[in-house]
């Protein structure tokens, strides 16, 4: 018999590629997109699904919570994470609330599949997080105030301090080159620095 696997996204077309995803494998029997917080423990309850992968942000809901309320309901149950944070406080969560899983949405099919498989045989898939210039929501929350620095040009921030040319951050962000260009002008212009290495240093000493 074919594992089960649930998805629990509120984003459709998102949900809908992922589930088109997994069912080209052939190896799994996919169901879902599913949103709501008691259809989730509905569809739980009569498929039985092997994996559940599930989002961070459910209409509101907090995904990591309601993943650790479904694994102490739910012990057979194997969970991962799938999110568009790339976020270390996130990903700590997620490990202590006893999930199985924390991955990327924009991450390789490789990566999924390798990760469901994983999971599968017992084990854990938990994305390598990048350096980041805040690992807590509070002080990052507090330098973008500060500074007046937007999500988006910390996002940016984040793929600077990891040495991304503007071309590659445009790619990964799907934006175009001037557009990045751009914004890392504002940026500098903002904090009053020049280079990477002085918003490193301007980031570290600010917080």
């Amino acid at each position: 018999m074919s594992p089960k696997i649930l998805i629990a996204d509120d984003h459709q077309l998102f949900g809908n590629g992922l589930k088109e995803l997994l069912q080209k494998d052939n190896r799994y029997e996919v169901h879902g997109p599913i949103k709501h917080e008691d259809e989730i423990k509905h569809a739980i309850s009569g498929l039985r699904p092997d994996i559940l992968l599930l989002d961070i942000n459910l209409n509101g809901i907090n995904g990591i919570q309601l993943g650790k309320v479904l694994k102490n309901n739910f012990p057979d149950l194997k969970i991962i994470i799938i999110t568009m944070y790339e976020n270390l406080t996130f990903l700590a969560q997620s490990k202590e609330a006893g999930l199985n899983g924390y991955l990327l949405k924009d991450c390789e099919t490789s990566e999924l599949l390798n990760g469901i498989k994983e999971v599968l045989n017992g084990g854990t898939c938990f994305v390598e997080m990048e350096n980041v210039f805040f690992e807590s929501e509070t002080f990052k929350d507090s330098f973008l105030e500060k500074y007046n620095i937007t999500e988006r040009e910390m996002e940016i921030m984040n793929h600077l301090k990891n040495g991304r040319t503007n071309e590659e951050i445009a790619k990964r962000l799907f934006l175009s080159f001037h557009t990045v260009k751009t914004h890392r002008k504002n940026i500098y212009n903002k904090l009053g620095v020049s280079n990477v290495a002085e918003l490193i240093d301007f980031a570290s000493q600010n917080p």
